[in-house]
Formats: C-alpha cells, sequence, structure tokens
C-alpha cells in the first residue's frame, strides 16, 4: 500500500510540474523571425527581457511596424501576446502560438484580427539582451510605469 501511495504522489508531482508554467524556461534575448503573411513577408526582431515584456521591430512589404506586449510560456508551448501597435498604416495585432523547438528556436502560427495564418515560421534567437543603443527597441513601445514601493 505504502509503494502506491508513494508512486501515486511522484506521478501527481510530475503532472503537476508538466501543468506549471515553465520557469525555467529563459526566452529572454533577442530573436528574429522571417515569415509569410498576407500581403506579402514580413521579417523583424523581438526583444524578450527577464520580465516576459516583448518588444517588436518588424517590416513588411508597404511598412515599418512596432509591437509591444507580454510572453506566456506554459512546458514546451509559448505565447508571444502583443497588447499594442505603431504603425504608419493600419496594422492588426498579431499573437503567436509557438511550440519550443530548442533553447534558441521556436516553431510558430499567427492569429490576428483578421485570423489564422496558415504558414508556419520560425523565430530564432541570435543573442542575448541588445547592450548598444541601436539594437534596442526601448523607443518601439509606451514606458513601462515601475512598480509603486
Amino acid at each position: 500500500m505504502k509503494r502506491q501511495i508513494c508512486a501515486l504522489a511522484i506521478s501527481l508531482a510530475a503532472l503537476a510540474m508538466e501543468a506549471a508554467p515553465s520557469v525555467a524556461q529563459d526566452l529572454s534575448g533577442e530573436w528574429q523571425f522571417k515569415r509569410r503573411a498576407r500581403e506579402g513577408w514580413h521579417t523583424g526582431t523581438l526583444v524578450i527581457d527577464k520580465d516576459g515584456q516583448v518588444r517588436q521591430r518588424g517590416r513588411n512589404p508597404t511598412q515599418d511596424y512596432s509591437q509591444c506586449g507580454h510572453v506566456v510560456a506554459a512546458g514546451g508551448k509559448v505565447e508571444i501576446v502583443f497588447t499594442s501597435v505603431k504603425s504608419k498604416h493600419g496594422y492588426s495585432i498579431d499573437h503567436f502560438y509557438c511550440t519550443v523547438q530548442s533553447e534558441s528556436a521556436l516553431s510558430c502560427f499567427n492569429i490576428d484580427g483578421i485570423g489564422k495564418e496558415d504558414d508556419l515560421f520560425r523565430i530564432e534567437r541570435v543573442g542575448g539582451m541588445p547592450a548598444s543603443p541601436e539594437g534596442r527597441t526601448d523607443d518601439a513601445c509606451p514606458a513601462r510605469e515601475k512598480p509603486q514601493v
């Protein structure tokens, strides 16, 4: 009986670990992508900080744009949820649904305000947090308020 209870406890612990968000998964750094969308190819750079905030600079055939949001990671799944966008012309905010391929690669698809885009694309880590001002995307998103202490 003790063996069965011990085995059950181990199984439940393993299941809970799988279902819990992956805090050990470090997605911070600079990432790049190229994806096909309705109006042509999009290319861009994502910067994910240690707090899970994401800033993106992108380019499509008609304009440059930037998006801001956050990352949600659970197990081998990652969602990149953009909550604001800056562009000269209209742009529907993206929501990337990804599967972790390795520490430096995600396989993703996009659902925006228009609907799901069928093509899968890769987002690949190209480095850590950019050190130089040219590589940062700080001006792409509204300044975040510091928490009150």
